[in-house]
């Protein structure tokens, strides 16, 4: 896995802030339209920043999901 592309029919991305804690699932499809199926997965943590306490944050957690019609039950809890 290493563009955006590679994610897309089996896996959920999420930006994590460890200074507050904050969790939030990002779109890839909306990823995609912005910046390229082709973006490596570094860009997108690189420009991360938490819209709660502003800090620039570089951890992204990748949860496999599965294929679509055959999706597997997953909670992350902290």
């Amino acid at each position: 896995m290493h563009s955006l592309n590679d994610l897309r029919e089996s896996f959920h991305l999420y930006a994590e802030c460890e200074r507050c804690q904050r969790s939030v699932q990002l779109s890839i499809e909306k990823l995609i339209q912005r910046l390229g199926e082709d973006c490596p997965i570094t860009t997108v943590r690189e420009r991360l920043r938490c819209s709660n306490c502003n800090i620039r944050s570089q951890d992204v957690r990748i949860v496999f999901v599965g294929p679509p019609g055959k999706r597997v039950v997953f909670q992350y809890r902290r």
